[in-house]
């Protein structure tokens, strides 16, 4: 393998590193995935409850309010009735005051189930505040875990950049444009092992990224340091030296 292939190879090395680390600092490590997600639908769950718990009470507050606010409407109506001065005002104050009273029952079912929906809300919460505090307590401590081994990551972190910036220097210019132009395309990798397929016989290699076979002629101008691409994906092809 050539100089320039073994530095492409070993920057992507460093690149795949890199945005490992950086991820990583930006996420959550495999070993606090699952304490992770659980703590996070546990914690969905209560602040369901407690914004179904607000819900209920502001609910049943405005309930409260309708009632009082039609109670006296009525008190009102009832203490007009004394002063009607024909049959057409006394039918229609007492129309008045039904439609009130029919409010206020409305106003009171309401009420009930604001009530019935706050106590349940609060019921399941004091069931799972036990469970949701010792699974709590447990991801507090994973995360000052985390948060204690973070330095390391950022420092080898800064380590990779500058081993890329360094690296990057190393490559000329036509073939690094090459290897970011194929590296945006594939999403990160520009580089594809080159694979042995049969060992008994002649031998046949194939591209490790898409399967396609790879020339004879193209693994010997490899072997004999040339920068040679896939004829189907056109990643950089680079053949691992420490395999029979």
């Amino acid at each position: 393998m050539s100089d320039e292939l073994k530095i492409i190879v070993e920057l992507q090395h460093a690149i795949d590193e890199l945005k490992a680390a950086e991820d990583l600092l930006a996420g959550i490590p495999d070993w606090m995935q699952e304490l992770h997600e659980e703590h996070s639908r546990q914690k969905a769950e209560m602040d369901g409850l407690q914004a179904a718990l607000e819900e209920a009470e502001q609910a049943k507050r405005v309930a409260d309010r309708e009632i009082s606010d039609l109670q006296a409407k009525v008190k009102h109506f009832q203490e007009q009735i004394g002063m009607v001065r024909n049959q057409r005002e006394y039918g229609a104050l007492l129309q008045e005051i039904d439609t009130a009273k029919e409010q206020i029952s409305g106003a009171e079912e309401r009420e009930l189930a604001a009530m019935e929906q706050a106590e349940e809300a609060q019921r399941l919460r004091e069931e799972r505040t036990g469970t949701f505090q010792e699974l709590d307590s447990r991801y507090q401590e994973e995360l000052l875990k985390w948060e204690s081994q973070k330095p390391e990551v950022a420092r080898r972190a800064e380590e990779l950049r500058q081993q890329v910036a360094e690296l990057e220097e190393k490559v000329p210019k036509a073939t690094l444009a090459m290897f970011e132009r194929t590296r945006l395309r594939y999403g990160g990798n520009a580089l594809a092992l080159v694979m042995v397929v049969d060992r008994k016989g002649p031998r046949i290699w194939h591209c490790g990224s898409c399967n396609y076979r790879v020339r004879p002629q193209t693994v010997v101008s490899i072997q004999a340091k040339s920068i040679e691409t896939c004829d189907s994906c056109r990643r950089i092809l680079h053949i691992d030296e420490d395999a029979d």
